[in-house]
């Protein structure tokens, strides 16, 4: 009986084996006849592609008047840039360009459309390189107006003497209280010349308020008088312009020392291009610009000791 039990649980532990055996043959047999399964590395490249198309490039510039404005007036600018490059390109607006400088000093913005001022103080302090720089109505200077409504009696400066008025926050935010060109008719506070005052870098609201009666004047940047007022048969036919300041060196669009030098030739020749297309003119049309020009540090510093 012993021996019966032994012989049945041998054959108990063959067939495991056999199945084992006979599944690996199925097994082979079913790749008889078949190609070997390829590897393709040539979807390496393509993910290389992918991932690099998923790169955000941050812009910053300061806001010149209310956050939609700004991004209204910009936005045809960054789509433009974006298809030509092939990365996504994201606008960051500051009220304050002390603060534009940090953030490309840090690393967090790729390039910055900034003044004069701002882009030499950012090049003595990290190096921030300018490559560009746009023609501003035929020249590469522009300049601030001091604008009211038509139908009152302010033509000058004097005029505004005990009347409300609005200054651009810039100045304001690099510690000056009134701008250069406006200190020999202040010759003092402001507080002693008008009757009240405000500072704000949102121009467009600057106009609305001329036109509402709740301000009598403010100051205004030639590129924000052409962008919101002269494209308006209403603003254009109730405003008028008492005074230009003396011209200053256009923006300078400039990008981190540390860019990718890649990346850096790209934007560079995206811009210096942009009026060479039917669709790079038309946004440097909405902008009120004619063209970018190539700028070097050398050049561009040399612009503003001439004036």
């Amino acid at each position: 009986m012993k021996n019966t039990l032994l012989s049945h649980n041998k054959y108990l532990l063959l067939i495991p084996l056999a199945l084992s055996i006979i599944l690996i043959t199925a097994s082979s047999g079913c790749f008889e006849g078949k190609e070997a399964l390829k590897v393709s590395l040539g979807r390496t490249e393509a993910i290389g592609d992918q991932v690099a198309n998923e790169i955000t490039i941050h812009i910053g510039v300061f806001a010149m008047a209310s956050p939609k404005t700004t991004m209204e007036y910009y936005q045809g600018f960054l789509d433009h840039l974006s298809d030509d490059i092939g990365l996504e390109v994201e606008l960051v607006q500051r009220d304050n360009p002390a603060e534009i400088n940090y953030l490309l000093e840090t690393g967090y913005l790729d390039a910055v459309l900034v003044r004069e001022d701002d882009y030499l103080e950012g090049h003595d302090d990290f190096g921030m390189e300018v490559i560009a720089v746009p023609v501003i109505h035929g020249d590469i200077h522009y300049s601030s107006y001091v604008v009211t409504r038509s139908d009152n009696n302010i033509g000058s400066l004097e005029d505004l003497r005990g009347k409300r008025f609005a200054f651009n926050s810039y100045r304001f935010n690099r510690g000056d209280i009134v701008p250069e060109y406006m200190r020999s008719e202040i010759n003092g506070s402001p507080d002693q010349f008008f009757s009240s005052y405000i500072y704000s870098n949102s121009q467009d609201n600057f106009i609305d308020m001329i036109m509402q009666g709740t301000l009598d004047g403010a100051e205004i940047d030639c590129i924000m008088w052409a962008y919101y007022v002269e494209r308006s048969a209403e603003l254009s036919s109730n405003m008028k312009i008492i005074y230009t300041s003396p011209s200053q060196v256009s923006p300078a669009f400039a990008v981190h020392p540390d860019i990718d030098p890649g990346l850096k030739s790209k934007i560079r020749e995206s811009l210096l291009n942009m009026h060479n297309t039917d669709e790079g003119r038309l946004v440097l049309e909405d902008m009120h610009f004619n063209m970018f020009v190539e700028m070097d540090h050398d050049t561009y510093s040399s612009y503003g000791d001439g004036l």
